[in-house]
């Protein structure tokens, strides 16, 4: 007698394409190519290459980007130094003489500092 545990479970006929094997390919394909493809080009000009490197080091070294690539660029905002009001950059804090700029922006400067409302 057979054990139930030594039955074969497979279905005899399947339901579906997907339940059988997998046909046996007739014709294999290569899947590493045989062409010799160059992903990075050598720098033609390696003293070039050495003086832009050096130039990216200089601590005074400003990076230009066009117009083109500053657009496509997606950067993170900052968080703001004071929730709904001030938020990091520059401002331009303008007014009359004698009206109390200086001692706002002291003010300012202090409750920030303080972390005060």
């Amino acid at each position: 007698m057979m054990d139930s545990r030594e039955t074969k479970r497979t279905v005899p006929v399947p339901s579906v394409g997907a339940d059988g094997e997998q046909p046996i390919s007739q014709t294999p394909t290569a899947s590493i190519t045989e062409e010799t493809t160059e992903n990075n080009p050598p720098e033609k000009n390696y003293a070039e290459l050495l003086r832009k490197m050096q130039r990216m080091n200089d601590p005074a070294y400003l990076p230009t980007i066009s117009m083109n690539e500053l657009y496509e660029n997606v950067y993170q905002s900052r968080p703001p130094v004071i929730d709904g009001l001030l938020y990091p950059g520059t401002y331009l804090f303008a007014g009359a003489p004698k009206v109390g700029k200086s001692f706002l922006m002291a003010q300012l400067a202090y409750h920030v500092s303080m972390g005060l409302p």
